[in-house]
This record gives C-alpha cells, structure tokens and sequence, in this order.
C-alpha cells in the first residue's frame, strides 16, 4: 500500500513540477456513472448483477502543446456488485468505496475530441460484503489500465466515456475475481 502511495504522489509531484513548462494549465471538477462488472472465476458469474455506479472528484490537465496533454485526476468511486441467481450466491453483495488516481496521456484528434490513455491506481476505502462473501479478504489497493474518449466544449464543459481493467484481482486467493468497466462522464474545467 505504502509503494502505491508514494507512486502516485511521485507521478502527480511530476505532472505539478512540469506545469511550470506546459503552456496552459485547466482545473476542473467531474462527476458520472460507472457500470463494473467481477469477473469471479467461478460459475457464480452467472449470478452476478452490477448495478450502476458512481464517481465524483477533481481534474487538472497540463497542456503541453496543441496535439498532447496530461491529465491527473482524484475520484472518489462507488461500485455494488449483487448476486441473485438459483446458486448459492443467492443474496449476496458487495458495496465498494475507493479513491482513484488515474494519471492519463490525452492525445488530441480534432479541436475538442481526445484519446486518453494512462495508467490508475485506486484504494478501497470501505466496503461491505453480505452473504458467502462476508469474510472475503479484499485487496486494498489496485492498479489499472484506463483509456477512452473525451470531447471538451469551448465553454469548459467536457463528456468522457472510458474503459477500465483492473490488474490485480479484487480478493486475495486463487478463484480469480478481476474487476473491469465503462465509465460516462461530464465535467468543467475553469
């Protein structure tokens, strides 16, 4: 956990210190919804139902010229998993809470339409499981891949669309249960 801290403090200490050479520099703030779905590994996937999400948090993007930019992010995350089906997972959930910090290359196409693409690090920072997953063993950080779309409006306001694939499985022990999903977003930047 300590190594991912000082990784993302590291990486947004970076993006900060080459501000100073970037040519503008937008702070922002963005919500949406996310739809996450867990791959278990086992024939309980079957059960699985995901339900809609959410995320909220802030945005800084340094421009470094008009075809590329980075943007760092700090989201807050909501993510809840239920499982419903005829096996024995039958009435069981699970709620994350998690602060994500993706650090993304955003390259732009046209005036306004951006690819992102970057690497995530997240940590739980609460979660509930009821029924056969009450005392699952939850990994506390993670890692993960983002990449997706973004178009900026003149105005500020921004939508994004992107993909997420976590690295490192949800749950320590060997069944398998990876985390991956889509995210929607709109958004201002000052």
């Amino acid at each position: 956990m300590k190594k991912v801290i000082l990784s993302v403090i590291a990486v947004l200490s970076f993006a900060f210190a080459n501000a100073q050479e970037s040519k503008t520099v937008k702070f922002g703030v963005k919500a949406g919804a996310n739809y996450d779905w867990l791959a278990t590994g086992d024939a309980s996937v079957y059960d699985l139902r995901p339900e809609v999400g959410y995320h909220a948090g802030l945005v800084a993007e340094f421009k470094m010229c008009d075809e590329f930019s980075f943007q760092a992010e700090a989201l807050y995350s909501h993510s809840s998993f239920k499982f419903d089906g005829n096996g024995n997972t039958s009435g069981s959930n699970l709620k994350i809470s998690e602060i994500a910090i993706p650090v993304l290359a955003k390259f732009h196409l046209v005036k306004g339409l951006s690819i992102e693409v970057g690497p995530q690090a997240s940590a739980i920072i609460d979660s509930e499981a009821k029924g056969i997953y009450a005392n699952t063993n939850l990994r506390k950080y993670n890692i993960a891949s983002v990449s997706g779309l973004a178009y900026d409006f003149n105005s500020g306001a921004f939508v994004q669309a992107r993909y997420v694939y976590n690295f490192l499985d949800l749950a320590y022990g060997p069944a398998g249960n990876n985390r991956f999903g889509i995210q929607a977003s709109v958004g201002y930047k000052f």
